[in-house]
């Protein structure tokens, strides 16, 4: 709903191939944009970013491999960004957009 309410469109949800999952593959403009999304409830400890480690970046370049091989979509940039979601209550949470969140070697 987020996303959908900044002008993104949602391609997938939920993709999954042999090198992951990507929980959230939609296009800004011209931009496909690889999401993940991480949520820690009220009393975890650190934030919910946090839990995107280097292995985490290295999953979602081959899975952005993975996908653009499946969907071809010529002159396209590709970016990877995080939402974190950290519950503050019961029905309440604060999200954090991260766009540009990491970047892949190439």
């Amino acid at each position: 709903m987020y996303l959908a309410d900044q002008g993104f469109i949602i391609l997938e949800r939920n993709w999954k191939c042999k090198s992951g999952e990507a929980d959230i593959i939609a296009l800004e403009k011209e931009t496909l944009v690889f999401v993940e999304v991480k949520t820690r409830s009220e009393g975890s400890l650190g934030l919910p970013e946090s839990a995107v480690t280097t292995q985490k970046r290295i999953c979602y370049e081959k899975i952005a491999i993975s996908y653009l091989m499946q969907t071809p979509r010529p002159s396209c940039q590709v970016r990877f960004d995080v939402i974190a979601v950290q519950m503050t209550g019961e029905r309440q949470c604060l999200l954090r957009h991260h766009r540009d969140a990491f970047w892949v070697d190439a």
